[in-house]
C-alpha cells in the first residue's frame, strides 16, 4: 500500500460537445493538501471530480495521480481513492453495516462488524446501522458515506457536495472528518459552492 498520494492536473480541459466546461486547469495537490473546486451548476465540478477518479477522461492535458511518486494507472488510482458523491448508491435491502462490510470486501479489504460499529457511532448511525437502507433518509445516507471512507482508509478523498442532505451536526461532523483527514495526511479535493466546506483548502479552482 502506498504512503502518500498527489494528484497533479497539466493544462486540462473538457469540452462537451460544442460547449468547453473549463480549460488551462494546472495545479498540483499533495498528501496533507486540501483543493476546492468551485462554481455554478453545470461548470463542470463534477466532471472533474470523475476525471480525477479516472472515470472521464480529459479532452485536452494530463491527471496523473501519483503513489508514492509513482504514476497509479485507473485501477490503482480507484483502488486508492474514496468518494462521497449523488452518485454513490448503497444497496437498499442490505443494512447499513452490511454496506459497509460488503463495500470493504469488495475492495478486497478486511472490516470487523465491532470496527463497523465504531465507524457507524463515529458519524451518528449507531441506532440505524442494523436497519434496511431503504429505510434511510437522505442525511442518513449521506452519513453512511463517511462511515464508508472510515472503513476504506483511502488516501485520496473526492468529496461531491459533501454536506448535501445533512443538518448542522451532520456538517460539523464533516467538517471535522475533513480536518482530521488532512492531518493525517489525506489528499482531500472537494467540490463545493460552501465557503466553510472549502476553508481547510490549499488550493482554489473557480470554474464558471
Amino acid at each position: 500500500m502506498y504512503q502518500s498520494v498527489s494528484v497533479k492536473l497539466v493544462n486540462v480541459s473538457k469540452k462537451i460537445g460544442s460547449r468547453v466546461l473549463f480549460e488551462g486547469l494546472t495545479v498540483t495537490v499533495n498528501s496533507g493538501q486540501c483543493l476546492a473546486i468551485t462554481g455554478p451548476n453545470g461548470s463542470g465540478k463534477s466532471t472533474l471530480l470523475k476525471m480525477i477518479a479516472g472515470l472521464s477522461r480529459a479532452t485536452t492535458g494530463t491527471i496523473q495521480v501519483l503513489g508514492d511518486g509513482k504514476m497509479l494507472d485507473t485501477e490503482a488510482r480507484l483502488a486508492c481513492l474514496g468518494l462521497v458523491s449523488p452518485e454513490i448508491v448503497f444497496y437498499a435491502d442490505m443494512t447499513g453495516s452490511e454496506n459497509l462490510l460488503f463495500f470493504v470486501r469488495v475492495r478486497g479489504g478486511y472490516c470487523s462488524a465491532e470496527q463497523v460499529a465504531d465507524y457507524c457511532q463515529i458519524v451518528g448511525l449507531t441506532a440505524a446501522k442494523d436497519q434496511l437502507v431503504q429505510t434511510y433518509s437522505t442525511g442518513m445516507r449521506q452519513r453512511l458515506k463517511f462511515a464508508l471512507i472510515l472503513a476504506l482508509k483511502p488516501l485520496l478523498w473526492l468529496l461531491d457536495e459533501p454536506s448535501s442532505n445533512l443538518d448542522a451536526d451532520g456538517k460539523r461532523l464533516v467538517s471535522k472528518m475533513i480536518g482530521d483527514g488532512l492531518v493525517e495526511q489525506t489528499t482531500v479535493i472537494i467540490a463545493t459552492n460552501e465557503p466553510w466546506e472549502a476553508q481547510n483548502a490549499s488550493y482554489k479552482i473557480e470554474l464558471v
